[in-house]
């Protein structure tokens, strides 16, 4: 994401705010967390100074961005081995909203006030993401929204980089639905929305006996 240093906050800028007016975004905060550090559940440092990572391909200062991992080949209920993506997929003009719903079991007693709360936990968060793949002027992105594609269809859980995520603990999603609609008026973009929810990859540990 694209971003310049405005009064103290981010001010959005190029690509991102055109992806900010077109998903009808506002009041758009970036959270200041640790640069490249895992979410420790402490608050950061309110004057901490966020690096540049790189620069965009429209030569705006990227802040922030989001990298699909690559996925490894599998093989499907046919048989046919498939290759979603033998790269990293690098989207630099993304925001990201992240929703975290609660678990709460409820039992309600008789001739008492409320509710006793049994449980309290966090469900699987809910994350949003709405960026935009930029091609060459006039021409349209169509390798980069392939990949996308076959990454978004693969039906496996899938490892995503950025601070912003992973400092807030998540590294893997499970995409639920995604959205590529066609412009109007514009053909070196195409914007998405991805729907995806948290997932914990689960470790399975081999026990050697002696037989």
């Amino acid at each position: 994401m694209s971003l310049i240093n405005y009064q103290g906050g981010f001010n959005l800028t190029g690509a991102a705010l055109k992806v900010a007016r077109y998903y009808n975004l506002h009041n758009v905060a970036i959270i200041n967390a640790k640069q490249n550090n895992p979410y420790d559940g402490s608050i950061p440092a309110a004057n901490t100074k966020n690096p540049e990572i790189g620069t965009s391909s429209l030569g705006n200062p990227v802040y922030s961005n989001l990298v699909l991992n690559a996925i490894d080949p599998y093989v499907d209920f046919l048989g046919k081995t498939i290759t979603p993506s033998a790269n990293d997929i690098v989207l630099e003009t993304v925001l990201i909203t992240i929703e975290q719903p609660i678990r709460i079991v409820k039992t309600e007693i008789q001739g008492r006030d409320g509710s006793v709360k049994e449980y309290i936990g966090k469900d699987d968060a809910k994350i949003t993401i709405n960026g935009m793949i930029t091609g060459t002027n006039g021409g349209y992105p169509s390798a980069t929204v392939a990949n996308l594609k076959a990454w978004l269809d693969a039906p496996v859980s899938k490892g995503v980089t950025a601070w912003w995520l992973n400092d807030l603990g998540i590294s893997q999603i499970v995409v639920e639905n995604y959205n590529l609609p066609q412009m109007e008026g514009g053909i070196s973009y195409q914007m998405f929305s991805i729907n995806a929810i948290s997932d914990v990859p689960i470790e399975l540990k081999e026990l050697m006996t002696n037989v």
